[in-house]
């Protein structure tokens, strides 16, 4: 893959944007010291305009650069930086024929890792949204999705934006809830996780409306400005 010298400058921007996005309080999570940041939305949002590879540098970078700026924000440590890196890879890769075998892979192995921990397992509805998740990766609905951002009516994204930054935001999640629930084993218990079951579903469609708000805009404009492409 060649990348020029504008697409080094876009990932520089919006690994800047996703720096300072990790500085902003989005939520307090339950049972566990530290918060979880507006990273989450700028991860799904930075995958849909620069695509995956872009996108998910852009992130990575960013993401780096804000746990040393915001330690509270690093729930994980240096781990931190991977759930909001594949939020940005799984919306990128949405719009990409075929692509949506990336995220879906990635929330499935998700899936089994949580269910793999007994806490997991004691928890068994927790993941139902992330199932969700999967269903549309692995569906058509993700070949028309992905088909609005090739299609020359640039007005057509706004069709397939919502879904990838669903799955994008879902695969953030299940990600980050995979590894929290080893990382923080045993302080993370089943009852706590019955407990989030009823918070996360409207967190993250908060955060699915606010990508999708943002993003619709902001890729017209850049797609047509010749900044980014298809």
């Amino acid at each position: 893959m060649r990348v020029t010298t504008r697409q080094i400058a876009l990932t520089a921007v919006f690994a800047a944007l996703q720096a300072v996005l990790g500085l902003l309080p989005f939520t307090i999570p339950v049972g566990v010291s530290g918060q979880i940041t507006f990273g989450v939305v700028g991860g799904p949002l930075i995958g849909i305009l620069l695509g995956p590879f872009l996108g998910g540098v852009a992130v990575l970078t960013g993401s780096l650069i804000g746990i040393f700026l915001n330690p509270g924000g690093a729930i994980f440590g240096i781990l931190t930086v991977l759930p909001s890196s594949l939020g940005a890879l799984g919306a990128g890769s949405m719009k990409l024929k075929r692509g949506s075998l990336i995220p879906g892979a990635i929330i499935l192995a998700s899936v089994l890792v949580f269910y793999a921990h007994p806490y997991g397992r004691e928890a068994a509805l927790y993941p139902w949204l992330h199932i969700i998740a999967i269903i549309i990766a692995f569906s058509p609905l993700a070949k028309i999705g992905a088909s609005t951002f090739s299609s020359p009516n640039v007005k057509r994204a706004s069709l397939g934006i919502p879904m990838a930054a669903f799955v994008g935001t879902l695969t953030d999640h299940i990600f980050g809830s995979a590894l929290a629930i080893w990382y923080f084993s045993p302080f993370l218990t089943p009852d706590i996780w019955n407990f989030i079951l009823f918070i996360y579903p409207l967190e993250r469609i908060v955060a699915v409306v606010l990508v999708s708000i943002i993003a619709i805009p902001v890729y017209y404009r850049l797609k047509m400005s010749g900044l980014i492409e298809g």
